[in-house]
């Protein structure tokens, strides 16, 4: 991305002197090009864009509400891996115009990956949100979540061969065998899936609730997202649970290690790119795809359990969090937004 011109942040020479003096508080921000004009104007003084009032909601009175159930559209960022590129005030903004937090949102632009930082119901509301941040110098553009193939399952791999032509993909389940050349690999993310269980034993009776037990059990997988130009739905490696036998003699002892030299291997063999940036994401994804929250209740399977004890269990994991980021990366590489947007 070129680098941003900030020119828009000095006051214009030929404009007229104010009127008034005001508190940088009472400056009213445009939401069209983020620069702030008095709360006495109705139109931005710059881009005559028409003002809110300080105070008044950021989103606009005509965006859609968003609902679960409907399609979702996705406003996508992108800025180069230096923070010292976006002045402060540029950030801090941004983060008042999108509710987000400063230090999330600078970490996200500090990547330089594509970062998803707002929902919408409209692909209109999304559209306008995506031009916004065009016109202050932000590479961005609107992504449907109906594109990144969510229904399309990833391939479970179990172990790779290798050969001159290319890697042979064995999935864990029936042991399917699927061939990408060398050439089609393409893109590698990153990334862990954990799973957090509470379960919470009680005996219920009509006027109590005693605490029997409580069992806490925490998974944390590290994934490997391997994608090619001829699929839509990434190998996906699970590393504690991989034979790593197509290393031959470049396997080490550690799981950690072997990961991260198939990874190496990949990328010398292939013009396949890493992207790693989804642990620095994840709080700002958080604010676009929640961790998948259930609770159940169910009786006891304690020994000798009486019919009024009562097993709660809360479940929290990522996995549906990081698919979705997993696919909107490799959407976004195929669309080869990075170039040109």
């Amino acid at each position: 991305m070129a680098e941003m011109d900030e020119s828009w942040l000095a006051p214009d020479p030929n404009a007229s002197p104010p009127l008034k003096k005001f508190a940088p508080e009472e400056m009213v921000t445009c939401e069209a090009c983020l620069r702030t004009s008095p709360p006495t104007r109705a139109q931005c003084m710059y881009c005559g864009a028409p003002l809110h009032p300080a105070g008044s909601s950021a989103a606009p009175e005509t965006e859609t509400p968003i609902d679960e159930n409907k399609p979702a559209y996705y406003v996508v960022l992108f800025a180069a891996a230096t923070p010292a590129t976006f002045d402060e005030f540029v950030i801090d903004q941004l983060a008042a115009r999108f509710q987000l937090k400063t230090e999330e949102l600078r970490a996200a632009l500090a990547t330089g990956a594509p970062a998803p930082f707002a929902t919408y119901a409209s692909e209109d509301d999304s559209q306008r949100a995506a031009e916004e941040l065009r016109n202050v110098g932000f590479a961005s553009l609107s992504v449907a979540d109906a594109d990144l193939n969510n229904d399309i399952p990833q391939v479970n791999i179990h172990s790779l061969e290798f050969s001159d032509a290319g890697a042979t993909g064995v999935s864990k389940n029936g042991r399917e065998r699927r061939f990408a050349a060398w050439d089609d690999l393409s893109l590698i993310v990153t990334g862990r899936l954990f799973i957090h269980r509470l379960e919470i034993d009680e005996r219920r009776s009509r006027n109590s609730v005693k605490p029997l037990d409580r069992r806490e059990l925490t998974q944390d997988r590290p994934v490997i997202d391997v994608y090619s130009t001829s699929g839509d739905a990434p190998w996906r490696i699970a590393v504690n649970d991989f034979d790593f036998s197509c290393l031959g003699e470049r396997k080490s002892l550690t799981a950690f290690d072997n990961a991260r030299e198939l990874i190496q291997l990949v990328m010398d063999r292939s013009p396949a790119e890493k992207n790693d940036a989804y642990a620095r994401l994840k709080s700002l994804l958080a604010n676009v795809w929640p961790l998948q929250n259930t609770t159940s209740e169910s009786r006891s399977r304690r020994p000798r359990a009486g019919r009024n004890e009562v097993s709660t269990v809360t479940a929290s994991d990522n996995e549906t969090q990081f698919n979705r980021y997993s696919r909107l990366v490799w959407h976004v590489k195929r669309l080869g937004a990075q170039k040109s947007v």
